[in-house]
């Protein structure tokens, strides 16, 4: 190859390296500054579906007498009943607290984990806002590398693409919206009847919520797959149906080993899912002939 064109590669890729860190850290740098409602967002959607005990009302109202007292003893110009009045009222807050003891917090254990959370969390939206002109780059590099049936099939490109993006949110949602905050419901309530209090780590709990939300998104991917398979010939619509029930049972050791928690009732909210996805793969290549 010669000099000019080693040269002239090399200056485009240092252009297109340079256009998707721009991107990459715009994106980063201003969604750093409402990653913190980010994550309440999250801890709202996720505790959404908890059904706190009646305590928590008599714990409001014994915050409310306590404010009360407070406010009483700072007119009263006795000191002795103002003295005993902020002594009762401290009282109450105790009180308070002891009956609101299995409301779930969000905690952090060490003083930089919010800040290194809100930093990784941007740097994950950077990417995410980087990978269409990645991607876009990777497809002109590409482009005189494919083979020709995909270069004359530019639409069946586009469509997979499509595709892909609509399983992965009817996943994410699926995920985000119903499993979690039912899967949490099911861990707070168990929690409960032990008598134990609900403290998770900020940072351990949104990473939970994102990976899991991510992989169940993943997963969804399932029928897709399938249907590139038959396509191009790595297997047929008559093999699939025949080994459902081997599929069925290698869907539910997957599940096992994506879902959050290992009880039979998280794994079963991922199984089943992914049974009706591999069954409405196999209707749909039926209708379509493959």
């Amino acid at each position: 190859m010669p000099a000019e064109e080693i040269f002239s590669l090399l200056s485009g890729l240092r252009k297109k390296m340079f256009y998707i860190i721009a991107v990459f850290g715009a994106g980063a740098l201003i969604s750093f500054s409402f990653m913190g409602e980010v994550i309440k967002k999250i801890e709202t959607d996720m505790f959404w579906r908890l059904e706190l005990p009646d305590k928590t009302g008599a714990s409001g109202q014994l915050v409310e007498i306590s404010h009360n007292l407070t406010a009483l003893s700072n007119r009263i110009n006795d000191s002795v009943i103002a003295q005993n009045l902020t002594k009762l009222s401290g009282e109450l807050i105790n009180i308070s607290n002891v009956l609101d003891i299995y409301k779930p917090n969000i905690v952090y254990l060490t003083p930089m984990e919010v800040l290194m959370l809100e930093f990784r969390m941007s740097l994950i939206f950077g990417v995410l806002l980087a990978s269409p002109l990645i991607i876009y780059y990777a497809y002109k590099g590409l482009k005189g590398r494919l083979p020709d049936i995909i270069l004359q099939k530019k639409s069946l490109i586009f469509s997979i693409i499509a595709a892909a993006i609509l399983l992965f949110l009817i996943g994410a949602g699926y995920a985000y919206l119903y499993m979690l905050p039912l899967f949490l419901s099911y861990l707070y309530q168990d929690a409960m009847s032990l008598g134990i209090n609900a403290n998770f780590s900020v940072y351990e709990f949104v990473y939970f919520i994102v990976l899991t939300t991510v992989i169940i998104g993943a997963a969804f991917e399932l029928p897709l797959i399938l249907n590139l398979l038959v396509r191009f010939g790595v297997t047929s619509r008559q093999t699939l149906s025949y080994y459902r029930r081997h599929a069925y049972i290698i869907l539910l050791v997957i599940a096992a080993w994506i879902t959050p928690g290992p009880d039979i009732f998280s794994q079963l909210m991922v199984t089943v899912p992914f049974i009706i996805l591999y069954e409405a793969s196999l209707i749909l290549m039926r209708l379509t002939g493959r």
